[in-house]
């Protein structure tokens, strides 16, 4: 849903508690007697809710005229200034609204009415024609002439501005009703138009039993006087204006309630949004808060918001894109600079920062408060001017908590695998999403993960692992996935058709992560997601689960499990580790682990009895394990097999290490000798 910027008609509508005000002030209205003109003012700023109230005030004054005779009632003009283009045609549209207004009544007295204020009306035509008075206001500018011609004819009386203007007044006093015309947004007008339409009231049509409710921005308006005054529009406005009113002030909690209204509206209409209640207090306080004053702020915001999300909604952490849509309306400055500092802000390695030299929190903080401060428009006032710069450095702290710890304004701990699974702007990966809006452009959906966790068979998972790695994006598909599986942890069905996807097609993956490229392959993060995903089974069902996989496991299987148990074996300081212990890695008991070992040998030997060793790619792990735990069947299998030339030619294979730098570069090691002499190999050869 879209939400328009028109004002409310009645006070059903009333989200903001101001109908009693509205109340208030249309009984002031129906309580005037006098027999002269009086002029209200009615102050607020734009969105300020001005004509709203004038509304729910003529609701209330229908209310109670429903029990007055017909002579105690007001009749009520509501003058639209801002719909004309033209100042002449502005303020003769005044009178024939007037004028229109009593002729619509259809009684003979009020259509007398209307007609003395036409007489009057045209009596400026005339007037403009004639040299003499030519100074006077000129409302019909555009008359053609032969239409001035025929009136020039008429009598010197319809000719006299002032005779016709005291018998609009003496036939004005003789009616019963008081008249309110209502004049809404003044300050839409050009500062000519403003002046015009307060010459209108305070001259041209200053009558009796005539209120006056002026509706107008202060600031605009007495901007607009000051060339009336001497430079003082302050005081001129208060000549004029004998009831100042501003607009009560809105209570913020009835904003804000009102703009939670309109959000949950939007998350209505959106499946699959992710919403944290505790993250959306921390960020409306510091991102939101500050800058929502009144409903048309809501409205633009939760507008722009609802579009966003009909776009991309969920692929993007919903808080934050309220944050940042707030921030690209009321901060656009800081908007483009957020576009333009995805690393500074996210943490990554960026070479700015690796430019400069290390510095304190306090020194980043004057670093980049001057480049704040640089972007932001000046406001009039330095002291507001430095507000609005805290504020931004506020904003930024708390969108993006690696920045704010880097300039010691936020002391949240990073965490930013759970910035990843949330789709927070503050995870590097998420950011760019955020400005380009485009679904087609994210690599990992997610749908495509919610289906990896509760849909898809291990064959589908393995087909969607392997594309994933054709598009270079298998990094961050394993990426998404680490972060998310916590999700099905009591699901231990779930975890094990992943596993088994993921043990099966893992050696086959070869891209690596697009932002940092030290990283591991995707292949080698596969063994990382894989051990993690052993940690969601109980406790005592993992090596149960192990000791059966590898019981059923093809070679290239057990390859895959041969990487996993090493990585036990390292974590308990045995084998490579030399005794250096890492906990991390411990899944299953020591003494759980010299079963799995035997498990996985006799498994070996099983498919080995079939199977030759190095028809699989990835035999070198499984090798180094049989070595190590069953050295004599290692022996006696490596003599045996290298009696075939194809076998040696393989097998040497294990020996050439590749570097890769600016081009790849070959080392020979000299682990064959341990097997086979050069003679034999060339003999291969």
């Amino acid at each position: 849903m879209f939400y328009s910027d028109r004002p409310i008609l009645n006070s059903e509508d009333d989200l903001l508690s101001r109908s009693s005000f509205a109340k208030k002030l249309a009984h002031t209205l129906m309580q005037f007697k006098t027999e002269d003109t009086f002029t209200l003012g009615l102050f607020g700023k734009w969105g300020s809710g001005k004509t709203s109230l004038i509304n729910m005030m003529l609701q209330e004054i229908s209310t109670i005229e429903k029990n007055l005779n017909d002579e105690d009632k007001l009749i009520v003009v509501h003058f639209e200034p801002w719909n004309f283009s033209d100042t002449n045609q502005l303020l003769a549209q005044f009178f024939v609204r007037l004028s229109n207004e009593f002729r619509s009544k259809k009684d003979e007295k009020s259509i007398k009415i209307g007609e003395a204020i036409e007489k009057y009306s045209d009596a400026f035509d005339l007037a403009e024609a004639i040299p003499v008075v030519g100074g006077l206001v000129a409302l019909l500018s555009k008359k053609g002439a032969i239409d001035v011609a025929q009136k020039l004819k008429k009598g010197s009386d319809e000719k006299d501005v002032q005779k016709q203007k005291e018998n609009v007044i003496d036939i004005l006093k003789e009616q019963p009703n008081r008249i309110l015309i209502i004049i809404d947004d003044i300050d839409r007008l050009n500062n000519e138009q403003i002046r015009h339409v307060f010459q209108l009231v305070t001259s041209v049509a200053k009558f009796p039993k005539t209120t006056y409710l002026l509706s107008f921005d202060k600031e605009v308006v007495v901007e607009a006087l000051k060339e009336v005054q001497k430079g003082d529009g302050e005081e001129y406005l208060e000549k004029i204006i004998q009831i100042p009113i501003e607009v009560p002030q809105l209570p913020q909690n009835k904003v804000n309630e009102a703009f939670i209204k309109r959000l949950n509206s939007i998350i209505s209409e959106h499946d699959g949004i992710y919403f944290e209640t505790g993250y959306w207090d921390k960020i409306f306080e510091s991102c939101i808060e500050p800058f929502i004053k009144n409903l048309r702020d809501v409205n633009r915001i939760c507008n722009a918001v609802n579009f966003k999300m009909s776009t991309i909604a969920t692929e993007v952490n919903f808080v934050d894109i309220v944050a940042i849509t707030t921030i690209e309306m009321f901060l656009p400055e800081v908007y483009v600079w957020i576009k333009n500092n995805k690393a500074i802000l996210t943490g990554l390695p960026d070479i700015k920062t690796f430019s400069l030299k290390e510095k304190s929190k306090d020194e980043w903080y004057t670093l980049y408060n001057k480049e704040i401060d640089s972007i932001i428009k000046y406001q009039n006032s330095s002291y507001i001017h430095n507000l609005k710069v805290e504020l931004a450095m506020d904003v930024l702290s708390a969108l993006f908590p690696s920045f704010g710890n880097k300039i010691g304004k936020s002391y949240e701990a990073p965490h930013s695998n759970m910035w990843r699974k949330d789709n927070k702007i503050s995870h590097y990966d998420k950011f760019d999403r955020y400005f380009m809006l485009d679904l087609e452009s994210i690599s990992i959906k997610r749908s495509e993960i919610d289906n990896i966790l509760y849909v898809y068979d291990s064959n589908k998972i393995m087909d969607v692992l392997l594309n994933k790695d054709n598009n270079q994006s298998s990094y961050e598909l394993l990426e998404e996935l680490l972060v998310s599986v916590k999700d099905i942890e009591h699901d231990k069905n779930r975890v094990k058709t992943i596993l088994f996807a993921l043990l099966s097609c893992s050696d086959k993956l070869n891209s690596n992560s697009k932002y940092h490229y030290l990283s591991l392959s995707s292949s080698r993060y596969a063994d990382y997601v894989i051990v993690d995903l052993i940690k969601f089974l109980p406790p005592e069902e993992r090596f149960l689960y192990l000791s059966e996989l590898i019981s059923i496991s093809s070679l290239e299987l057990l390859s895959k499990i041969a990487t996993i148990i090493n990585m036990i074996e390292l974590a308990y300081g045995r084998l490579a580790a030399n005794g250096k212990e890492e906990s991390d890695n411990k899944i299953i008991t020591l003494e759980e682990l010299i079963k799995l070992e035997s498990v996985f040998v006799e498994r070996m030997k099983t498919v080995l009895n079939s199977i030759n060793l190095f028809d699989c790619e990835y035999w070198r792990m499984p090798a180094y394990l049989i070595e190590k735990f069953d050295k004599d069947y290692y022996e006696d299998y490596i003599e045996e097999t290298l009696k075939n030339d194809i076998n040696i030619l393989k097998f040497l294979s294990s020996s050439v290490v590749v570097w890769i730098g600016s081009g790849k570069q070959y080392e020979i090691q000299d682990t064959y000798k341990k097997h086979l002499s050069d003679e034999t190999i060339l003999k291969a050869i």
